[in-house]
């Protein structure tokens, strides 16, 4: 478990630079652009859908949670990412 997550609330405002950065790390689109919850990942940020899914497993390995792969096409903002990532933290607490 990463130290500085605290599973017991809500993490989203702590996720945004790991999640930025992931993002960042995956697409050179994506490093010059500001990121915010309202960022499309597809359309803004330039990730295709391999992109997408190397971006969720870096963050599940990450945040040692599992995001459910019925949840992955309805990922269509970084604050829908968070979203679910989330909701997966409060259910691992």
């Amino acid at each position: 478990m990463n130290p500085t997550i605290d599973r017991s609330g809500s993490q989203s405002c702590d996720m945004m630079p790991i999640i930025i950065a992931t993002i960042q790390a995956i697409s050179a689109q994506a490093r010059g652009v500001a990121i915010t919850p309202d960022s499309l990942l597809l359309e803004e940020l330039a990730l295709d859908s391999l992109d997408l899914v190397a971006v969720i497993l870096r963050l599940q390995d990450h945040f040692q949670v599992e995001v459910d792969p019925d949840e992955i096409p309805a990922l269509r903002s970084v604050g829908d990412l968070v979203a679910s990532l989330d909701k997966q933290l409060r259910l691992a607490a």
